[in-house]
């Protein structure tokens, strides 16, 4: 029973690291293609969700 609940839980954290690799992987890619462009609300929400997945790939490194 724990054991199920372990795996459980440790295929949420690697769905949640595997969406914050790919948001990552999105501002590489557009930095890549020659940086930003016009669409400023479009710009920070990738500049800003990059952010946040690299703060939460901080916090599950320091606890998983």
């Amino acid at each position: 029973m724990i054991k199920a609940h372990a795996d459980k839980d440790a295929k949420k954290i690697e769905e949640i690291i595997r969406m914050c690799q790919a948001a990552i992987a999105k501002q590489v890619d557009q930095n890549r293609k020659g940086g930003f462009g016009l669409d400023d609300y479009t710009d920070g929400r990738t500049i800003g969700g990059a952010s946040l997945a690299r703060n939460i790939l901080r916090l599950i490194g320091s606890t998983y």
